[in-house]
């Protein structure tokens, strides 16, 4: 066993002793300390990643933080074509592709669901070093309306609401066209919700994005207009592939859980 000869100036060992001798124990013990050290960071580091995911979401429904490619309910050829692109898609986002992802189709049918498993796996796959983040539409204008009556407080709210949003690595825009009512009937939207969408459209235009919506593409245009969907479907095409897929057959899955 080695020890320092001297002691530190307020009288304490400078370290333990140490035994140099071949096949010692101490640097086996020393590695596991280690690793019990790294494991613990690794931890504070992804429930630091996962809090300010929360911080930065708004969600009605607290299920989706269960959401994963894991538990999403494949049961026929639809919902297993869908669950292959989406892991494409987020295999391309990993690789920091800032592709823009649209999802449309029946509600319930699992669009939130596979938006959610896509950012929670880059999210973990990148080291918890990715920002990332859900903002449901229908429930941020809601907050927008309900908290402020002054236009120019109610700016400055969203002016710091979509620089959080912007600096998000990977944003899903959720429930699109919710607002509007049915996606039968939808009404036609009021410029405070075009002003707010386009807000979110143009800040998220050059980062990785993910849209849900249970209208159509032709229905996204003809109510929001060409400027929000030119900017919604840029970087929505790679490879002369659309990053699109609709729900046209599987039903709702919240009604009829299977």
């Amino acid at each position: 066993m080695l020890k320092w000869e001297n002691k530190n100036k307020d009288g304490s060992e400078r370290c333990a002793p140490v035994c140099i001798a071949p096949g010692c124990g101490h640097r086996e013990m020393a590695k596991r300390n280690n690793n019990k050290n790294q494991v613990i960071v690794d931890e504070s580091v992804r429930k630091a990643a996962e809090l300010k995911m929360i911080n930065n979401s708004i969600v009605t429904d607290t299920k989706v933080w269960r959401s994963s490619f894991e538990s999403y309910k494949v049961m026929d050829q639809e919902t297993q074509q869908a669950k292959f692109k989406a892991q494409n898609w987020m295999n391309k986002i990993l690789n920091n592709e800032n592709l823009h992802v649209i999802f449309t189709g029946n509600p319930g049918a699992g669009k939130t669901h596979l938006a959610a498993a896509i950012i929670f796996e880059v999210l973990e796959k990148s080291n918890y070093k990715r920002t990332v983040g859900i903002i449901n539409f229908r429930e941020l204008l809601e907050q927008l309306r309900v908290a402020i009556n002054d236009d120019e407080v109610r700016k400055s709210i969203r002016g710091a609401l979509m620089t959080e949003i912007k600096k998000m690595d990977v944003c899903v825009i959720d429930d699109l066209g919710a607002e509007l009512g049915t996606a039968e009937n939808p009404t036609k939207p009021t410029p405070f919700v075009i002003e707010t969408l386009q807000s979110l459209a143009e800040a998220r235009l050059e980062k990785a994005t993910i849209f849900t919506s249970n209208l159509n593409s032709k229905q996204i245009l003809t109510l929001y207009g060409e400027r929000i969907y030119s900017r919604m479907m840029n970087g929505a095409k790679t490879d002369d592939k659309l990053s699109a897929f609709r729900f046209k057959e599987t039903s709702d899955k919240r009604r009829n859980p299977i």
